[in-house]
């Protein structure tokens, strides 16, 4: 990954001197500043760092790939960009074996390539998901229905409901399907990994 380094007096020159190196529009790279201090009577000037968002995604598609190729699961890859969330969807004969049960394995894959992503840019502003053909669609349509009817079901009976354990992305599905609805409220309690969201009635 080409990182370009480039120091000015203000942050705004060395920026553009990035961008300028990197032939790039702002909203295409990732950057950060350092500040360096001068001598004595020179005050201070600004390191900008920045690389290209398209050179990561690039570098945690070649890692992801290296991973299934040392499990013995040959896939092919779509990467797609959406509202800054980079989609790697993997197709394969092997499937169940990349899912797991209940999404687990599927889940461990993803925690790898975003810290990796992580490691390799010092920052945790990559939102990354892995999905496998369609898998994490039909999840999230079938939790948002079972949300909605459980929910209807706290509101008639006024009675609480814990959900089964989750991940932190499947929660999220369930808190904002759930936002706005008459009646109800939602709370994730628990630990990792036996944490999952509890529907609570409340009254007008």
């Amino acid at each position: 990954m080409n990182v370009v380094c480039e120091e000015a007096k203000t942050k705004s020159e060395a920026l553009n001197q990035v961008l300028s190196k990197l032939n790039a529009q702002e909203s295409e790279i990732s950057y950060y500043f350092k500040e360096t201090k001068g001598g004595l009577f020179k005050g201070t000037n600004y390191e900008c760092y920045g690389y290209l968002k398209v050179d990561v995604i690039s570098e945690a598609e070649k890692f992801l790939k290296g991973i299934l190729d040392g499990m013995g699961i040959d896939a092919n890859l779509e990467v797609s960009t959406k509202d800054d969330m980079t989609t790697f969807k993997m197709y394969s004969s092997n499937n169940p074996v990349l899912i797991g049960k209940d999404g687990r394995n599927l889940e461990a894959l993803s925690v790898i390539v975003r810290q990796f992503v992580k490691n390799l840019t010092s920052k945790n502003e990559f939102k990354i998901m892995l999905d496998v053909e369609d898998y994490k669609d039909r999840r999230v349509k079938n939790l948002e229905r079972l949300a909605k009817n459980l929910a209807r079901e706290v509101r008639n009976t006024k009675q609480d409901v814990e959900m089964d354990n989750m991940n932190s992305y499947e929660r999220r599905v369930v808190h904002n399907v759930l936002t706005g609805f008459k009646n109800v409220k939602t709370e994730s309690v628990g630990e990792e990994p036996n944490r999952h969201v509890v529907i609570k009635y409340v009254e007008d």
